[in-house]
């Protein structure tokens, strides 16, 4: 997929291009110079997300409970309810047994207090959002430059499936343009001696996020269609990166639900039956085709 720079916005000064601004105008133009690389970034986001996750009172997604830390207590502790999703095979495990493992760890400590159970969820989430902040910033730096992946790493959600995706897209783009050899990106990798990121690990996380949220293959599809139409080894793509490791994480994933749920059971596949095959969904809101 092609990336376009944002040219030189209009009316802009026209002196010298190696000169660089003044210390005032610098501090005018970039208000969080403290944000100057991937670590400051991470350590900035890491002390705003946990500090996030202790103090906020006034935010609360029911599903986030109900679909992911309700279940997670319920493999961990024997006891938990689940709903109506999780009895026809709607959901995978693979999420919920993330804060499962957590919680076993903190029985094993004897640390299941009501205060750690409820905190150390959050912290990890935390954890997990901090990255995507990292990867929001890293590649909104590729694709634009670094004064706008200031200002939008602002704006990341912390949504596991986002925080994904995000960095899924990070490793996509990166591909695209180390292949080209072109990118500023690729010429720093040459000159630390870096391997650039293969296509693979992008569709590794594609892969991961669709396993836990079906829905995300919507934004795949279309990311992996614009390039498909413009590769030259289709036949490679499809059959030697695609099909591989998508059929390695569909059989992970289906493997662990079928040792979870007790039985055979495809959540994909059920998913596509339930939403786009039958009325099951009519039940939240229909609307026309486009």
């Amino acid at each position: 997929m092609s990336q376009r720079r944002r040219p030189r916005a209009a009316g802009s000064p026209t002196g010298d291009a190696g000169s660089s601004p003044s210390p005032e105008k610098a501090r005018r133009i970039r208000p969080w110079a403290a944000l100057g690389s991937d670590r400051r970034v991470l350590a900035l986001a890491l002390a705003f997300r946990a500090a996030n996750a202790l103090l906020v009172r006034t935010y609360f997604n029911p599903d986030e409970h109900w679909q992911c830390l309700e279940v997670a207590h319920r493999v961990a502790f024997g006891y938990g309810h689940l709903t109506w999703e999780w009895k026809r095979g709607l959901r995978s495990y693979l999420h919920p047994l993330i804060f499962a493992a957590l919680y076993k760890i903190l029985a094993l400590l004897h640390l299941d207090t009501p205060w750690f159970m409820v905190m150390a969820p959050r912290l990890l989430q935390s954890i997990f959002a901090t990255f995507g902040d990292l990867y929001l910033y890293k590649l909104s730096k590729l694709i634009f430059n670094g004064q706008v992946a200031q200002w939008t790493v602002s704006l990341n959600s912390s949504i596991l499936e986002t925080i994904l995706t995000v960095a899924g897209l990070y490793y996509w783009f990166t591909a695209i343009e180390s292949s080209k050899g072109t990118s500023v990106v690729s010429k720093h990798q040459a000159a630390s001696k870096q391997i650039p990121p293969s296509r693979k690990v992008a569709l590794l996380i594609a892969a991961l996020t669709c396993a836990i949220r079906p829905t995300s293959a919507v934004i795949w599809l279309y990311v992996g269609l614009l390039d498909f139409i413009q590769m030259k080894s289709k036949c490679h793509f499809v059959f030697l990166e695609v099909i591989p490791v998508g059929a390695i994480v569909l059989a992970v994933t289906t493997l662990l639900d079928w040792w979870m749920y007790g039985s055979q059971v495809i959540v994909p596949l059920n998913f596509l039956k339930f939403n786009l095959f039958s009325s099951g969904g009519d039940y939240y809101g229909t609307h026309v085709f486009h």
